[in-house]
């Protein structure tokens, strides 16, 4: 990826529907954790806490209901399997069987190590008394709510998942327990010198080239697939209601994040950064180019409902100075780091830490499911 072009894209824009919640939910510092390899496989011990409620593998499910301990607290088999899924799914949900077994090892083995290295962090924070709080979880449920466009939208999707709000409320309490840890012992003492801005920049031109781009705000009105005539009105009724006070002079920035739908530019005031042509819907795109910058259209329909969209910067095609791509090129040198040492931590977390993995051959012997 062009470093100059890295930005933050609207979910809703891209097609990130609420459906992918489970990809979402840890915020940027955690992902590190998902690259830790899958330990070696130890003598298992399968008693579980009398404690711990696990709950029972669902019928044609690839994993048992347990698939591994880490210092005794279980990794469940439908962890396992969801992770996978979230990987599968950009290629097409390929059916389990059709894949080379090769393939479904090393799926297997990521995944694994990665559900292993959040637990590993997860146990390290709360030992040195880090916590995600209780407004910071609220926070994060409302904002999935509101992607999935509702509570019963939302729990019917749980209900899929084998899940339901309080297990939701857990896995939150985790990943942002984990987030906040990496970012407070690890992500905020890392500083990204001068010269390595430019030691990076002079050995990467290229990277900074860049075709026509154009940075955006919008507001969305939802739409949810199958959505009856009367809903698609109103929503349409609604989207004009904004547009009407955004050209009686409104602040923009703060309809968008009082009214927009679109989680992950709403807080920012509905910026979804600086693209090129070929990242947003069509229709969004049209719109989007054709503006000058600082203009405003009318409402716009897209597969995701109804936008109201600021074009707010307009670039050539060009090179990208070191002082343009400074902001960018630091976090993403800010990232790097914090990758290198999260995968520093867990190796030696795992050194220290008892870890029983129950998967002992191929991953091809439970039931497929697709």
């Amino acid at each position: 990826m062009r470093l100059f072009v890295i930005t933050v894209f609207g979910a809703a824009v891209l097609g990130l529907t609420a459906h992918g919640f489970a990809q979402t939910q840890t915020k940027r510092p955690a992902t590190p954790v998902k690259g830790a390899p899958a330990p070696p496989q130890t003598s298992p011990s399968k008693e579980a806490p009398e404690e711990e409620q696990v709950p029972a593998a669902a019928p044609g499910a690839l994993f048992p209901a347990v698939v591994a301990r880490v210092n005794g607290k279980a990794i469940l088999g439908r962890d396992l399997e969801q992770r996978i899924q979230a990987q599968l799914a950009p290629i097409g949900n390929p059916k389990w069987n059709n894949l080379r077994e090769e393939y479904r090892q090393e799926l297997v083995s990521q995944s694994l190590g990665a559900l292993i290295g959040t637990e590993l962090v997860y146990q390290k924070a709360q030992a040195g008394g880090i916590k995600a709080s209780e407004p910071e979880i609220q926070a994060e449920l409302a904002k999935l709510t509101k992607n999935f466009g509702g509570d019963a939208e939302m729990n019917a999707a749980l209900a899929n998942r084998g899940l339901d709000r309080a297990g939701l409320t857990r896995e939150l309490e985790k990943s942002l327990t984990v987030a906040k840890f990496i970012q407070e012992t690890i992500a905020r003492k890392i500083v990204i010198t001068p010269a390595e801005l430019s030691q990076y920049y002079e050995q990467h031109k290229e990277e900074f080239r860049h075709p026509d781009l154009v940075r955006t705000s919008h507001i969305l009105i939802l739409v949810k697939e199958g959505a009856t005539q009367e809903q698609e009105t109103m929503a349409k009724q609604r989207a004009e209601a904004i547009l009407a006070r955004v050209k009686k002079g409104e602040d923009f920035s703060k309809l968008a994040r009082e009214n927009s739908m679109d989680p992950a530019s709403a807080t920012q005031g509905g910026d979804v950064g600086l693209v090129p042509k070929g990242q947003l819907a069509r229709e969004y795109e049209e719109v989007a180019f054709s503006l000058p910058a600082g203009g405003i259209s009318d409402v716009v329909r897209t597969q995701f409902g109804f936008h109201i969209i600021k074009v707010t910067e307009k670039k050539k095609e060009g090179l990208a100075t070191l002082d343009e791509a400074r902001t960018e090129l630091t976090e993403f040198l800010k990232g790097q780091k914090t990758d290198q040492d999260v995968a520093k931590l867990v190796d030696e977390l795992r050194t220290q830490a008892k870890i029983n993995v129950y998967l002992t051959g191929p991953a091809t012997t439970s039931s497929p499911r697709p």
